[in-house]
């Protein structure tokens, strides 16, 4: 297995892991987070109780499709390379858009964007691609 692929692997399962203890820490403070929101005044109990599970359901998405795909690229998957790297990108994406939105840089989004970026790059890297088979089969 070439070290790109390694780093990817690795990459992917520190994106998966962050994202998975996120989405499980959120959901088990789920009513905390809601009275918050509620305390601050724009929403209604079930409104804020709605909002945060709509917030979690992203990142806990993301967070197995990075694990899947982590678990099934170095089985050469060719599969897992394009659902890895799509994951990248959105989580990638959705990290740069929560800190444009939100007006800064947090330490959690800073590394979210550094591993996104080197997950991108290693899963891009001609290594990786010339040892996942392709896609589909030549004719």
């Amino acid at each position: 297995m070439p070290a790109s692929v390694r780093v990817a692997v690795i990459v992917m399962s520190l994106l998966a892991g962050l994202l998975l203890l996120n989405a499980g820490l959120t959901w088990f403070s789920r009513e905390q987070l809601a009275d918050a929101l509620v305390d601050g005044g724009a929403l209604s109990r079930s409104e804020a109780r709605r909002f945060v599970v709509m917030w979690l359901i992203p990142y806990l998405t993301l967070g197995l499709v990075l694990a899947a795909a982590a678990w099934f690229l170095p089985r050469r998957r060719a599969w897992a390379r394009w659902i890895g790297l799509a994951a990248t990108v959105v989580l990638g994406l959705l990290t740069l858009f929560s800190v444009l939105a939100g007006g800064g840089v947090t330490v959690g989004s800073l590394l979210l964007l550094v591993l996104a970026i080197a997950g991108i790059t290693s899963l891009m890297s001609r290594s990786t691609i010339g040892w996942v088979p392709r896609l589909r089969g030549t004719r």
